[in-house]
């Protein structure tokens, strides 16, 4: 008889501390990250730093100016397709000489999504 109770009250507690572990599991969001990388059309080796990008789609938008690297990466809530732009003035003051691109990029979740918008005149 106690080895029967012995071992009800060791599946008890085997139960109980399998319940804590599970409950201090905390389920973390998807994070869906974006690497726009801007490039010339006109050379497509070399990269585009300062260039403005815009990834929007409604109300969601995020905007910024690429590194020396050609690179503008952010982070989204929400798995979506979003339409991607990219421009940059490379002309002087009073001689504008603006180059833009565009693409489109699909969003996924806890991968990063790297995409590359060439610019032309």
């Amino acid at each position: 008889m106690k080895h029967l109770l012995f071992k009800k009250a060791l599946l008890v507690a085997i139960l109980l501390s399998g319940a804590l572990v599970i409950s201090n599991c905390k389920k973390t969001d998807p994070e869906y990250k974006v690497v726009v990388t801007v490039k010339y059309l006109s050379d497509t080796l070399k990269v585009v730093p300062d260039a403005a990008v815009v990834i929007e789609k409604n109300d969601r938008k995020a905007e910024g100016i690429t590194d020396a690297g050609g690179q503008f990466t952010t982070v989204f809530k929400y798995e979506m397709i979003l339409n991607v732009h990219a421009n940059i003035d490379t002309g002087q003051a009073g001689n504008p000489h603006l180059l833009y691109g565009n693409s489109t990029v699909r969003l996924l979740a806890d991968k990063t999504v790297y995409r590359t918008v060439f610019v032309s005149p």
